[in-house]
């Protein structure tokens, strides 16, 4: 396959059905991961039951007050403003509406970085920039987001090809739409895309009007990180402050500390980057298994181009100099910014090379890429991995030990407009009202519906069956439904429902309590 492909001499109606084939086949692959999850029940409340309740506010041109966080304003803890954009999507798709924007972001993504290697070769190396194509649509990254609910940052990755495309073909006002895509889409992304300004300029020092560009993107990124930081989200959050500073405790509470311990101490923080540390009980090994992986997804690139591991300085810290172990290793969509730039920094070094040594070369690292990510599956150091989640080439993926048509059937019993204390699993499909809550959190609610045996966090299941058989004997509740595993209680004395509260903020220990 690889000599043919490398000797291939592609018309342009050969490529175009290459290309269709391979992003039609990846684009099952993430349906089938990402839509039939969300249809068995495996997307939670944090965070698709809390991005669609904003969206759903959106939709109907209102400011969010989301109850599944106690009213806060979706603001005042992650500056998120693309799904303004996208939120009449919701007329149409639902709450299937994130699930699918996020995976047609990764497929424009991808055919963004496919453009990118074809305009960097001028066209002599469409073999090697179908490889790309599979080998980005490959990386582990991908697949470990489009597994766990939706996240801005994804979308936010997924424009990163194209603002590399329109930069080097120096289009600048479709190179800046690109980045203030990337600024709007969360306030993280601000930060990071400072150092793809700064690597960009490192990559293209030899041209003054590229590196002026290039400086202007950082700096831009740098005020607006600033400002959402140190005004927005503190304004929004009624004063509580940026408060992920928290997970980096260990080498600063403030930004002023931060730095501080990066230049005088800087082996303890170059150490934290391999090491576990701060030390967790679960911690061993995961983080070099984050290296493993990106050295076998096509990292190894960027040793030979180092201005692409600049890029990813604030990605590396912000998963490895954390407190919370789940950010450090391959789960969830912690890892999606190492896709796109690993695959540009690849297509750069292939770009030396001859077509049929490009071919090859980026054949073997989609096959590769693509092994090491299906081992992934299996076998991860990585805590916390629901297999299920992710493994869509298997039936357990497609099973979910009960009658998930059964479950749709009692939640029709729900009004459309009632107050509920839900399960995790059940809030991003009944998000779409003013008032939704966390269970074992009740406060007004006047419906209370819960899967048995089925993710019960934050509680245990124990606890879950405690406090259930409680309201059934209280006499103040009503069993209207129980159908293993959905429970569905209603309040025989209905509480009024009060006008929606906006910016008040409730502690994550009160958003819990019951």
């Amino acid at each position: 396959m690889l000599t043919r492909l490398a000797s291939a001499s592609f018309s342009r109606r050969q490529q175009r059905a290459w290309l269709a084939g391979i992003i039609g086949f990846f684009a099952l692959c993430y349906v089938l991961l990402a839509v039939v999850n969300h249809y068995n029940f495996r997307t939670f409340a944090y965070d698709l039951g809390i991005y669609n309740q904003a969206m759903w506010d959106y939709a109907h041109l209102r400011w969010n007050a989301n109850s599944l966080m106690r009213y806060n304003n979706l603001l005042g803890d992650h500056f998120v403003l693309l799904q303004l954009l996208w939120s009449p999507l919701y007329w149409v798709l639902g709450s299937y509406t994130l699930v699918v924007v996020q995976i047609v972001a990764v497929l424009v993504g991808g055919y963004g970085a496919y453009r990118l290697h074809r305009l960097r070769t001028g066209d002599t190396q469409n073999s090697a920039a179908l490889g790309l194509l599979a080998q980005y649509f490959s990386i582990w990254g991908i697949f470990s987001a489009l597994a766990f609910d939706y996240h801005d940052n994804v979308v936010a990755a997924m424009l990163l090809p194209w603002l590399f495309y329109f930069f080097e073909q120096d289009r600048r006002w479709p190179a800046a739409g690109m980045a203030l895509l990337m600024l709007i889409s969360k306030e993280n992304m601000a930060l990071w895309l400072v150092f793809v300004g700064l690597g960009l300029a490192w990559l293209h020092w030899r041209r003054r009007d590229r590196v002026a560009m290039a400086l202007a993107i950082a700096a831009v990124a740098a005020v607006y990180f600033v400002l959402v930081i140190k005004v927005a989200i503190p304004t929004i959050g009624e004063g509580r402050g940026f408060y992920y500073q928290q997970n980096y405790a260990a080498i600063g509470t403030t930004p002023a500390q931060v730095l501080h311990t990066v230049f005088t101490r800087p082996g303890f923080v170059l150490g934290m980057l391999f090491q576990n540390a701060p030390h967790s009980p679960y911690g061993d090994w995961i983080k070099v298994e984050l290296h493993l992986m990106v050295l076998l997804s096509g990292g190894y690139a960027m040793l030979r181009r180092p201005a692409y591991l600049l890029m990813l300085v604030p990605i590396y810290a912000q998963k490895l100099l954390s407190a919370e172990i789940a950010h450090w290793g391959i789960n969830y969509q912690y890892s999606i910014e190492f896709v796109p730039v690993m695959s540009a920094a690849l297509g750069h070094l292939l770009v030396s090379q001859t077509p049929r040594q490009a071919t090859r070369l980026a054949w073997l690292a989609a096959f590769v890429t693509l092994a090491t990510t299906i081992v992934s599956m299996e076998v991860r150091v990585s805590k916390w991995h629901d297999k299920s989640l992710s493994q869509f080439y298997l039936p357990r993926h497609y099973r979910r030990g009960f009658d998930v048509g059964q479950v749709y059937t009692g939640l029709e019993l729900l009004p459309a407009d009632a107050a509920i204390s839900v399960s995790s699993p059940l809030a991003p499909h009944l998000a779409s009202r003013p008032y939704l809550y966390p269970f074992p959190y009740v406060a007004n609610a006047n419906y209370i519906a819960v899967l048995r045996h089925d993710n019960p966090y934050p509680i245990s299941e124990e606890e879950l069956e405690t406090k259930i058989r409680g309201y059934q004997q209280s006499g103040e509740w009503q069993t209207v439904y129980d159908q293993a595993p959905l429970v569905i209680l209603r309040r025989l004395q209905p509480k009024p429902t009060p006008a929606r509260r906006y910016f008040e903020r409730r502690s994550t220990e009160q958003a819990v309590a019951p």
